[in-house]
């Protein structure tokens, strides 16, 4: 068992605490807070308005403290995961970003699984940097599933006061295989284009066909289409450059998502998680990715069992 303020400041700390009362909720993020207050850190505390002001009404004000509000913090996923990425980058945060609250996951089931990947994917994302966080999970009002998936998802069991390694958890390489990540796969029906692209001078035709059916068949907005036409033209040049041609895009359009899966017959990608952590100044083969995924609601990449390489890619 590991004393939360032994040896934290400047280091990464991903914590759950699991709850099914509101006193449990106000100690251990009172215990939290404190600790990242006299660590010398910044302090986020979010969540729904109730929720902010049953622990802003606890913890009280202090210039190094901020309140927040989930449906204004937690868009998406992805875009929280980067907007955090980019904050931590620019720095300097030397005495850690302390963060605690709820993650959003809503009545909407269908989107609890991206939801679970984010906290998985945390680990990978901001692992290099001063950043703590204290993850709330109400037994009272989530899932035994939701709750069951952040077992696998933070290292370290906690009740604010004290933390425990967790033997549950799972590293994000594999949880993002493991069923209870949710990962998505392509549609089951037909798609509605597909090309190959054998060359470079293909990627325009790819380009305005996945804007032209987008335009054709979809309400997603004009700003995120144009974003996701250059995330899935990168990941084609990327299968030109790392892979094999010929390369296959599919595209499948409803009316609030698009979604392409583009496939490469080369050895595939050694960690399918590459592309989530900031390349920094470098110029290497990651950074592609990495600009794609922020222009993305998912980028998964799976390597196939006959040896191909495929990544899923969908914009709602």
């Amino acid at each position: 068992m590991n004393e939360t303020n032994a040896g934290v400041h400047g280091c990464y700390t991903h914590q759950l605490l699991i709850h099914d009362t509101d006193d449990a909720l106000v100690a251990g993020t009172a215990a939290f807070v404190e600790l990242g207050l006299s660590c010398g850190g910044r302090v986020l505390v979010h969540s729904c308005e109730d929720r902010v002001a049953l622990l802003r009404a606890a913890l009280g004000t202090h210039r190094r403290l901020d309140y927040g509000f989930d449906r204004d913090l937690y868009v998406s996923p992805m875009s929280t995961l980067f907007k955090y990425e980019r904050e931590l980058a620019r720095g300097p945060h030397a005495s850690g970003l302390w963060v605690t609250g709820t993650v959003p996951f809503g009545s909407d089931h269908s989107a609890h699984p991206a939801w679970t990947r984010y906290e998985s994917l945390v680990n990978e994302v901001l692992g290099p940097y001063p950043f703590h966080a204290l993850c709330t999970y109400d037994t009272r009002a989530l899932p035994a599933a939701v709750v069951g998936a952040a077992r696998a998802t933070h290292p370290c069991i906690s009740n604010g006061v004290r933390q425990d390694d967790n033997p549950g958890y799972m590293q994000p390489v594999d949880f993002m295989t493991d069923p209870r990540a949710g990962s998505p796969s392509p549609p089951t029906s037909p798609p509605l284009a597909v090309i190959t692209v054998n060359h470079t001078r293909d990627l325009r035709l790819a380009r305005h066909l996945i804007a032209e059916v987008a335009d054709a068949a979809s309400v997603v907005d004009r700003d995120n289409i144009e974003g996701f036409v250059t995330a899935v033209n990168e990941v084609l040049a990327n299968g030109l450059r790392h892979g094999r041609p010929p390369v296959e895009l599919k595209v499948w359009v409803d009316t609030a998502q698009l979604t392409c899966l583009v496939t490469d017959n080369g050895p595939g990608i050694a960690n399918p998680l590459t592309g989530y952590r900031s390349p920094g100044a470098s110029v290497d083969s990651s950074r592609g990715l990495w600009l794609a995924r922020q222009l993305c609601d998912e980028l998964i990449i799976r390597n196939t069992d006959d040896g191909r390489c495929s990544v899923l890619m969908t914009i709602a």
